[in-house]
C-alpha cells in the first residue's frame, strides 16, 4: 500500500515538472549587476526601500491584459519574496514559471510590491486604497526551460527598471471618526437652531 502511494505520489510530481518544463521560468531578482541587472525599488521619499513587511511577486502573461501571478516550478503555488537589503530582493524559489507562455518566447512581466500589512496579497492591498503598494513598468524578457538535455538557468528579468512604491496612509481610528463624526452632529444642530430663530423685526 505505501510503495503504490509512493508511486503515485512521485507520477503527481513529474508530471508536474513535465508541464512546467513547457513554460518560460524566470529568477525573482532584481540585482545582477555582472549581467547588467540593478534595477532596485524606492520608496516615495527616493530613498531604497527598507523593511520586513514589504512583500515582492513576479506577474506574467502573453499580454499585458492578461498578466497573473507566476507559479512554482512544480507546486503551481504563488511565491513572493522579501527585502534582503535595501531595494533589493531575492527569491528562494527562484524557478518561477509564467503559464502559457513557453520557453525562449517573449513574456509580458510585471513586479509587484506591497505592504503586508495592508494585505495578504497586492490585490488585497491595493484595493484598500491606503497606498502602501507600487509596481514596475511592464517589460519583455525570454523565458529558459528546463526541459534540455541541459537544464538552462531560471531567466534573470532583463528589461525591469527601477520604480517607487506609494506611501501608506494610516487609517484613521475609531476615536478620529468618532470625533468627527460627534462635530458633524454638533454643527448640524447648530445649524437648525439657527435656522430655526425669527427674523429680527418679524412681528
Amino acid at each position: 500500500m505505501k510503495t503504490t502511494h509512493l508511486f503515485a505520489l512521485a507520477a503527481v510530481g513529474a508530471c508536474a515538472c513535465a508541464a512546467a518544463m513547457a513554460q518560460g521560468v524566470f529568477d525573482l531578482d532584481n540585482y545582477h549587476p555582472h549581467a547588467g541587472l540593478d534595477a532596485p525599488v524606492y520608496d516615495w521619499t527616493g530613498n531604497l526601500l527598507v523593511g520586513a513587511d514589504w512583500r515582492i511577486e513576479l506577474y506574467g502573461g502573453a499580454t499585458p491584459d492578461s498578466l497573473s501571478p507566476a507559479v512554482h516550478l512544480v507546486f503551481r503555488s504563488r511565491q513572493t519574496t522579501s527585502l534582503f537589503k535595501p531595494g533589493y530582493f531575492h527569491s528562494p524559489s527562484s524557478s518561477l514559471c509564467v503559464l502559457a507562455v513557453p520557453p525562449y518566447q517573449l513574456a509580458c512581466l510585471q513586479v509587484k510590491v506591497w505592504d503586508v500589512k495592508l494585505g495578504a496579497t497586492y490585490e488585497e492591498s491595493s484595493a484598500r486604497g491606503l497606498g502602501g503598494y507600487g509596481q514596475s513598468a511592464v517589460f519583455y524578457a525570454r523565458g529558459s526551460s528546463l526541459g534540455a538535455s541541459i537544464p538552462d538557468p531560471p531567466a534573470l528579468l532583463f528589461g525591469l527598471q527601477s520604480f517607487i512604491v506609494l506611501q501608506p496612509i494610516p487609517e484613521p481610528s475609531t476615536w478620529a471618526l468618532l470625533a468627527v463624526g460627534l462635530g458633524g452632529i454638533v454643527w448640524t444642530v447648530r445649524r437648525s437652531k439657527a435656522s430655526a430663530r425669527p427674523c429680527e423685526g418679524a412681528p
